[in-house]
């Protein structure tokens, strides 16, 4: 028969490769044809002459590489976490001052040193926890201010002599624009200011009458826009170098003055400027009053409960749980049920708990731990032990990534997590104590694995554990968490990954819609690479020389790129269906997605497939595809039948 290029269609071969080399473009040049599968590259070489000189008639060169659409449905199949924690690392004792190792303060993730050596601090450094630890003599002045790595409890530095509140918190951000974290903690009346390597920055203009002195803690944001942040203390607002700008004349963010403040900044009415929310007044940057509507001071935070895309604000003071809409107008008041006692009534925690595309309230008292609705019924209760203060705060995120929250809480003596639809238990870890105020444990990814670790401050008070302890997942299929937690009033969007600080600062509630939570979002398919040997022929002009030449083209018909490299095993078939390999070419990285590379060739003896019907061409990649169906070409023979 004339001799001619064969184009065949593809069949589902899956074998194995070994490995030898072969060269081959990484990139195509300009595809020929059509942007399609399979028929975009069409060679046929028709009739030859006999008087024609041999290979003439073949290509001379391979043909090339070509565009391909890809298959959009091309993603890994949802892999949801497990639920399995464990402790990672325990930090119970320090080098530096041993006996200050009680911590009654939230710890802060970010980064503090350069672990990469590429001459930046950034979110690619290995993230580290940051805290304030006292002793439990003199606690109320003789904090100092801690940075371990996250990844093993290494001390990094330690900041004493500076008369930090012992139960006092710290807050973390970019507040000069250098391109490094700082740090500010407080005294009983001045906030103190660090560099990223714990040493003084300032200390501020008095805080006198603007905070309560004990367990108090700061934050940080740039309530104007103009790329200086500022940093707010109960209801004092100072500027980035520490001078006073501003200070409020009702609530201080606090209940009942003696166990701390905890106020932030939000844009509540959407103008665009950020104002400092207490609990009972709403405040310009400069201090002036917005509206004070006499209801008791508390602990809050906010988000957007009726979808009119302005904050509301939540409200936690002696044991009862309120919700103000943004001029401060009290929607509905709840007496927190069995709560016996209620005792202050700690920080609440906004997240969309059960999966209902609603934001619930989650509050701590002295012996409940309460998810309140929307509309301010009780969704659950689980019952807990804070009677020491009924002061603490909780934080939520989505271990698993099926779309179902959990709730991370420690009272006087168990570190709790919840399940957020119903409060079923998932852990109830006896390896904790605390004495309580305002601490809550904090999710995010401290070791830099791409997975939540909970991060759990101690103190020997009603138990022996002390310092810091961190929990992860044993099978590590945690979803991936932030590598900061900056401050104890933390919002997704007032912090960038780096620790600087956005300006201007976008509102929480259009995106998340949750405080105190983590990223809620559910586990997702990631793009799959899908490999595909896409066309192939053959020609036989080179019988009488005892060669057939073929070529074949792989490519990805997949959403992400192939980086670990493939290649293809080439098998004879006989007529019975056995298979005899013949050789396997590796395949060199990258394989992009959409793009099929230059042909492949293949020289055969010709004697060699006598009395085969096909030959084989398979595919194969360490590489996790959408599809290992499609991974083989099959060319049907007989091959130079009219050869002798």
């Amino acid at each position: 028969m004339p001799p001619s290029l064969y184009l065949i269609s593809l069949s589902a071969l899956t074998l194995t490769a070994a490995c030898s080399e072969y060269g081959i473009n990484d990139k195509p040049d300009d595809p020929p044809g059509d942007t399609g599968i399979v028929d975009t590259y069409i060679v046929d070489t028709g009739p030859v002459d006999t008087g024609t000189p041999p290979d003439e008639d073949c290509p001379s060169d391979d043909p090339l590489g070509f565009a391909a659409s890809v298959n959009e449905e091309c993603v890994h199949e949802v892999q949801y976490g497990t639920f399995n924690p464990v402790v990672e690392w325990y930090k119970p004792t320090f080098t530096n001052d041993g006996g200050n190792n009680s911590v009654m303060s939230t710890p802060i993730v970010s980064s503090v040193n350069d672990d990469n050596g590429d001459g930046i601090i950034d979110d690619n450094d290995i993230p580290d926890i940051v805290f304030v630890s006292y002793s439990e003599s003199g606690w109320s002045t003789n904090g100092i201010l801690r940075a371990i790595s996250g990844a093993d409890g290494a001390e990094i530095w330690a900041a004493s002599g500076h008369g930090l509140q012992g139960t006092g918190g710290v807050a973390a951000g970019d507040i000069d624009g250098d391109g490094f974290v700082e740090f500010v903690s407080l005294t009983p009346d001045l906030a103190v200011a660090f560099e990223h390597d714990g040493t003084q920055k300032w200390t501020s203009d008095s805080l006198s009458g603007a905070i309560y002195g004990i367990s108090d803690v700061c934050s940080i944001s740039d309530m104007n826009g103009d790329g200086d942040p500022e940093i707010i203390c109960g209801n004092a607002i100072l500027n980035s170098t520490g001078q006073r700008i501003g200070k409020g004349m009702c609530g201080r963010g606090g209940s009942d003055g003696n166990v701390g403040t905890a106020t932030y900044a939000a844009d509540i009415d959407g103008d665009g400027i950020l104002e400092v929310v207490a609990g009972n007044a709403l405040y310009e940057m400069d201090g002036t009053t917005i509206w004070c509507n006499a209801e008791p001071d508390g602990y809050t935070a906010v988000a957007d409960f009726d979808g009119d895309g302005k904050g509301d604000i939540v409200v936690s003071a002696g044991g009862n749980v309120r919700l103000q809409d943004h001029n401060g107008t009290v929607v509905w008041q709840l007496t927190i049920p069995n709560a016996n006692g209620g005792g202050y009534g700690g920080p609440p925690t906004v997240a969309d708990f059960d999966g209902d595309g609603e934001p619930e309230i989650g509050v701590a008292s002295g012996s409940r731990y309460s998810v309140i609705e929307t509309d301010g019924s009780v969704k659950w209760q689980a019952i807990t032990d804070d009677s020491s203060s009924g002061n603490t705060g909780s934080s939520v995120f989505d271990f698993e990534g099926d779309g179902v929250a959990e709730v991370v809480y420690a009272d006087q003596s168990t570190l709790w997590v919840f399940n957020g639809v119903d409060g079923s238990v998932k852990l109830a870890s006896s390896e904790h104590s605390n004495g309580t105020w305002l601490e809550y444990p904090v999710v995010a990814d401290v070791d830099g694995d791409n997975q939540a670790e909970i991060v759990v401050a101690n103190t020997t008070h009603y138990g022996s554990h002390s310092g810091i302890r961190v929990f992860g997942d044993a099978d590590n299929s945690w979803m991936p968490g932030r590598r900061t937690w900056n401050q104890h009033a933390y919002s997704i969007t007032h912090v960038n990954d780096n620790g600087s600080i956005p300006s201007p600062v976008p509102s929480n509630w259009p995106d998340y819609n949750n405080f105190r939570s983590g990223d809620m979002t559910i586990a997702q398919g990631d793009d799959a690479p899908d490999l595909r040997v896409g066309t192939g022929g053959y020609c036989e002009i080179d019988c009488d020389e005892d060669q057939v030449i073929f070529w074949v083209h792989i490519g990805n018909d997949g959403l992400a790129d192939i980086d670990v490299g493939a290649a293809i095993t080439i098998e004879l078939e006989a007529a019975d269906g056995g298979l005899i390999t013949y050789d396997t070419i590796t395949i060199p990285p990258s394989i992009v997605s959409g793009l099929y590379q230059d042909s492949i060739r293949v020289v055969v003896p010709a004697s060699q497939l006598r009395g085969k019907v096909a030959i084989n061409f398979t595919a194969t990649t360490d590489a996790l595809e959408c599809d290992e169906s499609n991974n083989g070409l099959r060319i049907e023979g007989p091959f130079c039948e009219a050869t002798p």
